[in-house]
């Protein structure tokens, strides 16, 4: 099926749902008006193909589509700087750059900061709330907290590259 929002042709090799399009992730029931859509075309595009695939019943709008990436890449460039500051703050540390209150002081607001970050990717992902505290509740262990950032930044980096946003190193652009 040809997009009519994009123009993306879909092709058999595309992995997002068939109500979807690969390219744009508009909707295209919601994209196309019902008029201009054939009955056969309707029921291939709705008809499941794997288990993986959602029903049309469950479909979101595109608008929430695109709030739900904007909340991942958003989360995803507060994980990215808080990695980043955790390791400009590990330097300071070694350094004696600032009395210890100072650097606790900048510790726990960092680590504030990648909590706000986890919780934004999560909630991007679709995540539960029990997985969403599970990875919050990681970040507060040395190593494992930064693992858990880079994990949930390659999560969020493979979804918006599938929804059609270039993620650089510094995180994501629609």
């Amino acid at each position: 099926m040809k997009c009519p929002k994009c123009g993306y042709e879909r092709r058999p090799a595309d992995s997002v749902p068939t109500w979807q399009c690969p390219s744009c992730g508009v909707a295209y029931a919601k994209a196309l008006p019902s008029d201009k859509m054939s009955s056969a075309e309707v029921a291939a595009d709705e008809a499941p193909k794997s288990a993986h695939v959602l029903p049309t019943s469950t479909a979101i709008e595109d608008h929430e589509f695109e709030e739900r990436h904007s909340l991942a890449a958003r989360g995803q460039r507060i994980v990215i700087y808080s990695i980043l500051l955790n390791f400009v703050l590990r330097a300071a540390e070694q350094a004696h750059a600032f009395p210890d209150l100072v650097m606790q002081l900048l510790f726990v607001c960092t680590a504030i900061y990648s909590l706000w970050g986890v919780v934004q990717i999560c909630s991007g992902l679709y995540e539960s709330q029990g997985k969403k505290l599970l990875l919050m509740a990681l970040c507060f262990f040395p190593l494992i907290n930064v693992i858990t950032l880079v994990y949930l930044s390659v999560r969020t980096t493979r979804m918006l590259r599938a929804a059609g946003w270039t993620v650089g190193l510094l995180g994501a652009r629609p």
